[in-house]
């Protein structure tokens, strides 16, 4: 029989794995923040700049219109990303592919934000199948009528893999806070694997898109604290920053991604 590892994984069970950056934001000075995310295939590549304002104050985030922003792979000459409207740089139909080391530079008023990210290549969903929870009722006689969806994957041997999964439920993202499961493979390198969604409820009749997204180190580091901060709710004394792997002192991250996806209706 094969070999069968179970990812236990919840988003407090990572609490801990890499140091916060705490900021006090009663007086902070505002910092700029790039979203920049590199999927494999033909996509347009988006880059979005802003600037943060104090965080008790009342004033939306800045967008920046003025910066130079420039990208390449590899050591190919490097493309200028022009600005499209409402700090939105966009390059139109790039094709990324993986195995592939990237970079994407930002000056703005002369200081410059500099970010790279290796994409690997994607690990393929080999199926997803319904747990039935053994949480019980209030009366404590029956199960409760709540699923779980396994996801099953080969995960590559001699190699260290960082994960996170992204679902979509009957149409509609799951992207708050509390859906951000993130996973590395340090402990489960090379076998079988059983990854369980564990950051959500679903039912009968539920309609599932699940995205395997494998990513870099310096992905995992920037999704693995931000899923503390979200674990930390407001137990923490101050609101804290996830890890940016930009030079320069801004906020945000640039990130190249591979995927694999299945979907599953639920019975």
């Amino acid at each position: 029989m094969k070999k069968i590892v179970f990812f236990i994984v919840t988003i407090m069970s990572m609490s801990g794995c890499q140091k916060v950056i705490d900021i006090n934001l009663n007086s902070v000075t505002p910092q700029y923040f790039i979203d920049a995310s590199l999927q494999e295939g033909k996509n347009d590549f988006v880059v979005r700049i802003s600037k943060t304002s104090d965080y008790f104050g009342v004033d939306k985030p800045a967008v920046v219109t003025n910066a130079v922003v420039s990208f390449k792979k590899g050591n190919e000459t490097a493309v200028v990303i022009k600005h499209e409207s409402e700090g939105v740089y966009r390059l139109l139909n790039y094709i990324a592919v993986s195995n592939t080391d990237y970079s994407l530079s930002v000056v703005i008023d002369g200081k410059t934000y500099a970010a790279s990210s290796f994409m690997p290549k994607a690990v393929p969903l080999d199926s997803l199948k319904r747990e039935i929870l053994p949480a019980m009722n209030r009366d404590n006689t029956k199960p409760a009528d709540s699923l779980q969806i396994d996801c099953y994957f080969k995960d590559p041997v001699n190699e260290v893999n960082f994960y996170r999964v992204k679902t979509i439920k009957n149409g509609v993202f799951q992207g708050k806070g509390v859906d951000l499961l993130v996973v590395e493979d340090r402990l489960s390198n090379g076998v079988n694997a059983i990854l369980p969604i564990s950051t959500a409820a679903y039912r009968p009749k539920d309609s599932v898109n699940v995205e395997l997204v494998s990513m870099d180190k310096k992905m995992y580091n920037y999704f693995n604290t931000l899923s503390t901060i979200v674990s930390d709710g407001s137990n923490s004394a101050a609101p804290t920053n996830p890890l940016s792997n930009f030079s320069g002192g801004c906020l945000g991250y640039f990130g190249a991604f591979s995927s694999s996806k299945k979907t599953i209706v639920l019975k």
